[in-house]
């Protein structure tokens, strides 16, 4: 059976969805091709690797100070420091699935989807396509809420020339695997509210895709809360969440 795996965006949040992957690993299941938007681009390259093991030592001893770690560069929240972890990944097995990211190439005050597959380009590409997936907007002056600050200052002009975080228009990047020769589809979404489009299940069948969520929403400081015992903490939640969810594959 040929399974797909879609790992939505959501900062820190991805530990949780990190424990979910690793309990799906240790059930047995594997995958022929993954998609992933933001952290899950970066959780997804683990899997591409074949470092799920790695993953898990990644989330559990993560030693990120929200407060003196985190930077602010050129109006965005430097992942300079994730990047760096995954140049270090060698590839245990022959990377041969098919690995999509998405990021925002942004020209002219227009937004612009770009979807990547990973298999077909070098490392040093991949890792581009995975920074700019996982770039986050910050304006340090911002006045409004964090999306629509970020179409103010795109209107402006303050982004153009920049390529960013592509859950800021797809965060679960669903569709590349729809078109793929697949029987079924599992979603790791780091939001409990998420729901499949219309149009995905008329196409690929809603008993096809398997969604599992967090069982209760997530504060809103959570995706920047990148400190060793929360990410412990929702990584073991997730891990439970992965065990005991019901599938028929």
């Amino acid at each position: 059976m040929k399974i797909g795996l879609c790992l939505s965006g959501g900062g820190a949040k991805g530990a949780y969805q990190a424990g979910v992957i690793k309990a799906l690993y240790d059930r047995g299941l594997d995958f022929s091709a993954i998609s992933g938007t933001s952290i899950g681009a970066i959780n997804g390259y683990y899997i591409f690797t074949g470092n799920v093991e790695k993953l898990e030592d990644m989330w559990t001893n993560i030693e990120i100070d929200p407060a003196n770690d985190i930077k602010i560069i050129d109006n965005t929240v430097d992942n300079s420091y994730v990047i760096e972890g995954l140049k270090t990944l060698e590839v245990s097995k022959e990377a041969e699935i098919d690995f999509y990211v998405n990021y925002i190439e942004i020209k002219n005050k227009n937004l612009n989807e770009k979807i990547m597959n990973i298999k077909d380009v070098d490392k040093s590409k991949a890792l581009e396509s995975i920074k700019y997936s996982s770039l986050l907007p910050c304006n340090p002056k911002a006045t409004l809420p964090l999306g629509q600050q970020f179409m103010k200052d795109v209107s402006e002009g303050l982004y153009d020339g920049f390529n960013l975080d592509g859950g800021l228009v797809n965060n679960t990047l669903i569709q590349p695997l729809v078109e793929q020769d697949l029987d079924k589809i599992i979603i790791i979404d780091t939001h409990t509210e998420y729901e499949l489009p219309a149009e995905i299940s008329d196409k690929f069948g809603k008993d096809n895709i398997f969604i599992i969520k967090p069982k209760k929403p997530f504060e809103k400081n959570a995706t920047l809360r990148f400190e060793k015992e929360f990410c412990k903490k929702i990584y073991n939640e997730g891990y439970e969440i992965g065990k005991n969810f019901s599938m028929c594959i």
